[in-house]
């Protein structure tokens, strides 16, 4: 597969997880609508990872398919792409009345910064089932003889 191929597809399963994001964007905020959270750092890294589940559900099974899809060595490394998209091209607007406060930047950082971290573990938790996987198939003998 070549290198252009694999850009290519890295790219096309980036934008199809931003739809599925948007798909999933309705049902998630049907569960965690209304959920009130006090200034602890704590409740800020909840917040940020509570209002950006719909992209960290898209951002793994990217982050997979990618991972499966993409042949090589190192196919994992081409989810790292799939993981800068998610940072540099997000969907993420905030607008304030009011200046932002450090709570409010914290779970924004969150916010932005975990579905890329969820994709990179997806990927890295995917290749080495699928090395080890390869390797137990190599190993088992034939039956033929």
């Amino acid at each position: 597969m070549s290198r252009i191929q694999k850009i290519l597809i890295t790219f096309g399963v980036f934008w199809l997880s931003l739809w599925l994001a948007t798909v999933l964007g309705w049902p998630l905020s049907k569960l965690t609508g209304g959920i009130t959270y006090t200034d602890t750092i704590f409740n800020a890294f909840a917040l940020g990872v509570v209002m950006s589940l719909d992209r960290t559900f898209a951002a793994i099974l990217a982050g997979v398919l990618v991972t499966m899809v993409v042949t090589g060595r190192k196919s994992e490394l081409w989810a790292l792409i799939v993981a800068v998209l998610y940072v540099v091209d997000a969907p993420v607007h905030y607008r304030w009345f009011h200046p932002a406060t450090g709570w409010d930047r914290l779970w924004q950082s969150v916010d932005l910064l975990f579905p890329a971290v969820a994709c990179i573990v997806a990927a890295a938790i995917t290749a080495r089932l699928r090395r080890k996987g390869n390797t137990a198939r190599v190993a088992q003998p034939s039956a033929g003889g």
